[in-house]
């Protein structure tokens, strides 16, 4: 018990997340109704945990609790298989929600969490709904990439991937820098044939053409992107970049 104990938390810390006792009997009550799939479960439970909105990294027994119950419906719907008339039993197969009734909630990059709004939402948006818009989606990929274990920042004893430990920099940081940085930023065409990187500090110009063909360029334009690249910088603020792309927890936001 002490040893899965012990792999359950590892896990979690590779992921960002910090289990309260109650959140870890929890883990383990779930994990324990599948002996002979213990690491599938507890892998399916992380991948969950994701796709929630989480008020801080510490958990406690309240989004373990919820995700779990999630899965164990999952879990039953699929057991009582259709019926006869060809559709599934389950009450929850299908829900429809008003989206003004669905809560809607932004992330403080400075307390590190996230916070209901609680205004207005109007039908039509203003001059700076879409500014708001691709901030809001910056800022949801960018603690969800931190909670990433290729991106986070390894935890003493824990196994990070071959490719080692990754690091976002900001656009801002790399002046004067050399050598391979991983940066997010936005994709924007500002002038005709030149194509920019920006992010939250700084927008810089950037050379894609050993990266990707210009032939696809215009449709990833206007999303996020995860981007790594090779600080050559070229007169009079532009560097070179060498890979080019978009990381899986945004398919997750645009769908």
């Amino acid at each position: 018990m002490s040893t899965m104990r012990n792999k359950v938390q590892r896990k979690f810390k590779m992921r960002g997340y910090t289990l309260k006792i109650d959140a870890l009997s929890e883990v383990l009550g779930f994990i324990g109704r599948f002996p002979d799939a213990e690491d599938e479960a507890l892998d399916l439970l992380l991948d969950e945990l994701h796709h929630i909105s989480l008020k801080s990294s510490i958990l406690d027994k309240e989004p373990v609790q919820k995700v779990v119950g999630l899965l164990l419906e999952a879990e039953a719907a699929v057991e009582e298989g259709p019926t006869s008339s060809g559709f599934g039993s389950g009450a929850s197969a299908l829900r429809i929600i008003d989206a003004f009734d669905f809560p809607k909630f932004r992330y403080d990059p400075i307390k590190k969490l996230f916070h209901k709004h609680t205004g207005n939402l109007p039908i039509h948006g203003d001059a700076s709904a879409k500014v708001i818009l691709y901030r809001d989606r910056f800022l949801l990929l960018s603690q969800r990439l931190s909670r990433d274990p290729h991106f986070s920042r390894p935890v003493f004893g824990s196994n990070i991937s071959e490719y080692g430990s990754c690091q976002i920099s900001q656009i801002q940081s790399l002046v004067g820098q050399t050598g391979k940085r991983w940066v997010m930023g936005l994709i924007s065409q500002l002038e005709d044939g030149h194509f920019f990187l920006e992010d939250l500090t700084a927008c810089v110009e950037v050379d894609m053409s050993n990266a990707i063909s210009f032939t696809i360029i215009p449709c990833l334009l206007y999303f996020l992107f995860v981007v790594c690249c090779n600080m050559i910088w070229r007169w009079p603020h532009s560097f070179a970049c060498y890979v080019l792309f978009s990381h899986p927890c945004q398919s997750l936001i645009l769908r």
